[in-house]
C-alpha cells in the first residue's frame, strides 16, 4: 500500500501558493500565511485574486497562485524580485520559465547559495521555525543574519525577523560587544536596522562617550537622525559633568559651616584650620586640572581625571605632592599628618559627585577591557530612532482597521433597521403560582414595562 504524501513545510498540500527560488528550491505555501507576514505578497494578493481552479485543478492541489524569484545576472548576493506568473483555472503557468515538471517531487535540496539559504529561513520562520545559522564565529553569524535581513526587506517583512536576528547575535556574548566597541559607527546602524536595543544602545553609548574626539568624516558616515540623537546625548553629558565640576569647586565638608545663631568666633573657625588649608589646595589643584583640560575637555572625556576623584585616597594628591606643599608651608610632622588625614576626609566627600560619571552602562567593564572613554550615557526608550516608527504599529493598526470595519457596518446595520417603537407591547401570559416569581422579569408586578424608554 502506497504512503500517504505529508503535508508539511515546505510543502504543504493545501498550500495555495508557489513560490520557486531555483529549478531544485521552491515553497508550497499558504496565501493567509503570505499576507499576514508579508505587505509585497498582501499587495498582489488583494489587488489581484487568484483563478478559481476547477474540479480537477483541486483534486490535483494546485496552487492558485506562482512567484518566481528573478536575480540579476551573476550576483549572488541580490536577494532578487519575486515576479507574479499568472495562472489559470487548470493551475498551469504556460509562461513560466520552470515548468512543475522540472521541479523535483520531494523535500527541497541543499541551497545554492546563503541568499537562497536565507529564503528557507525566512519562510520557515512564517510557520515558527527557528533558522540554523552557523554560529562558529561572529563572522559566520553576521553573514547568515545579513542574508535573512536582506531577504524580509525585500518583501517588508523586517519585523517578523528582528527578535530571531537579535537573539542570535546576543547569543555571541562578549564577542558581539567587543565588536561592537571596535566599531560603533556600524553596528550602530545594525542596531536601528534590526531594532536591536541592546546593540543600538552599547554603540551609542561607545559613541557618545568618544563624540567630541571623533572626526567629522565618521561622524557623517552616521544616519542624520541617529546623528542628531548622539550629538544631543553628548552635549546632554558635557552639561552634567560642567555642572558637576562646578558642585565640587564649591563644596565644604558640613561640620565646617556655622550658623548665626551660634554667634561664632575667631577661636570657633581656628579649629578648622587644617580643613580650610585642604580646601585651598584642593581647589589650586582641581583648577589647574581645568586649565591644563585634564578634565571634561580632555581627550578622554575626563575619564582618568574622574576615575582618580572617585578612587579617592592616594589616586590623586598624594603624600608627594604634600611634601612639594611643605617645601613653601612647613609644619610640623605631626601637623603634616594631620593635615593630610583631613585632605582624606574632603576626599571621601567628593566620591559622590563623580559616582553617575563613573557608571558603566555597557555590557563590557574597564576592569576587563581596555575603554578609554565614559561610558555613562543613558540611552532611554525615547532615544531609539524607530520608537515612533510606523512600522512597529503596523499590527495594531491593522486591527485597528478591522475594528473600525466591523463598526462602520454595525453603524449601517443600524440605519438600515426601523426605529424600535417607544413602547412595548405587553404579554400578560397566565401561569402557575410556581412561575410567579419569573413573572416579573420583564413585565414588573406593577404593569409598568421596564423596557419602556419613556419610563410610563
Amino acid at each position: 500500500m502506497a504512503s500517504l504524501p505529508t503535508s508539511d513545510f515546505p510543502k504543504f498540500i493545501d498550500g495555495d501558493v508557489l513560490l520557486i527560488i531555483s529549478t531544485t528550491q521552491y515553497y508550497k505555501l499558504h496565501s493567509q500565511v503570505l499576507q499576514a507576514h508579508s505587505p509585497m505578497f498582501a499587495q498582489e494578493m488583494t489587488t489581484r485574486p487568484g483563478p478559481r481552479l476547477n474540479a480537477q485543478a483541486r483534486r490535483e492541489n494546485a496552487a492558485a497562485y506562482r512567484f518566481e524569484l528573478v536575480k540579476k545576472p551573476g550576483d549572488d548576493e541580490d536577494p532578487g524580485q519575486f515576479l507574479r506568473i499568472d495562472v489559470n483555472d487548470n493551475g498551469r503557468s504556460p509562461k513560466s520559465s520552470a515548468s512543475l515538471g522540472t521541479l523535483p517531487d520531494n523535500n527541497n535540496g541543499k541551497p545554492a547559495n546563503i541568499i537562497n539559504q536565507a529564503w528557507e529561513w525566512l519562510f520557515g520562520i512564517f510557520y515558527n521555525r527557528e533558522p540554523t545559522f552557523d554560529d562558529s564565529g561572529l563572522a559566520s553569524v553576521l553573514a547568515c543574519v545579513m542574508a535573512l535581513i536582506e531577504v524580509s526587506e525585500s518583501i517588508g517583512a523586517l519585523e517578523h525577523v528582528c527578535d530571531i536576528v537579535d537573539l542570535a547575535l546576543m547569543r555571541q556574548d562578549t564577542v558581539l560587544w567587543s565588536a561592537v566597541m571596535g566599531d560603533p559607527n556600524v553596528w550602530i546602524e545594525l542596531g536601528r536596522r534590526v531594532r536591536s536595543p541592546a546593540i543600538y544602545r552599547e554603540a551609542a553609548i561607545h559613541l557618545v562617550g568618544q563624540w567630541d574626539v571623533l572626526s567629522e568624516d565618521k561622524k557623517s558616515r552616521i544616519g542624520a537622525d541617529i546623528r542628531e540623537i548622539l550629538q544631543r546625548k553628548a552635549d546632554e553629558l558635557a552639561l552634567a559633568k560642567e555642572a558637576i565640576e562646578l558642585r565640587i569647586l564649591g563644596h565644604y565638608p558640613q561640620f565646617m559651616t556655622r550658623t548665626a545663631s551660634s554667634k561664632p568666633g575667631r577661636p570657633t573657625y581656628s579649629a578648622d584650620i587644617y580643613m580650610w588649608m585642604c580646601v585651598s589646595f584642593f581647589r589650586q589643584w582641581f583648577a589647574q586640572g581645568i586649565s591644563d583640560d585634564r578634565t571634561r575637555r580632555a581627550p578622554d572625556g575626563g575619564l582618568n581625571f574622574y576615575a582618580a576623584l572617585h578612587e579617592g585616597g592616594g589616586a590623586y594628591l598624594t603624600h608627594m605632592d604634600f611634601k612639594t606643599f611643605h617645601q613653601f608651608f612647613p609644619m610640623s610632622i605631626k601637623a603634616c599628618h594631620v593635615l593630610e588625614a583631613n585632605m582624606g576626609v574632603l576626599k571621601e566627600d567628593i566620591k559622590q559627585f563623580v559616582g553617575d560619571l563613573m557608571t558603566e552602562r555597557t555590557h563590557l567593564k574597564r576592569a576587563e577591557h581596555e575603554i578609554g572613554w565614559l561610558t555613562c550615557a543613558k540611552i532611554e526608550k525615547e532615544d531609539l530612532p524607530w520608537a515612533n516608527d510606523v512600522r512597529g504599529h503596523r499590527a495594531q493598526d491593522g486591527l485597528e482597521q478591522v475594528y473600525a470595519g466591523m463598526e462602520a457596518e454595525q453603524a449601517m446595520d443600524h440605519e438600515q433597521t426601523p426605529p424600535r417603537p417607544k413602547k412595548r407591547a405587553r404579554m400578560f401570559v397566565e401561569e402557575d403560582e410556581d412561575e410567579d416569581d419569573d413573572e416579573g422579569m420583564f413585565v414588573p408586578q406593577d404593569g409598568v414595562d421596564v423596557m419602556d424608554e419613556d419610563g410610563e
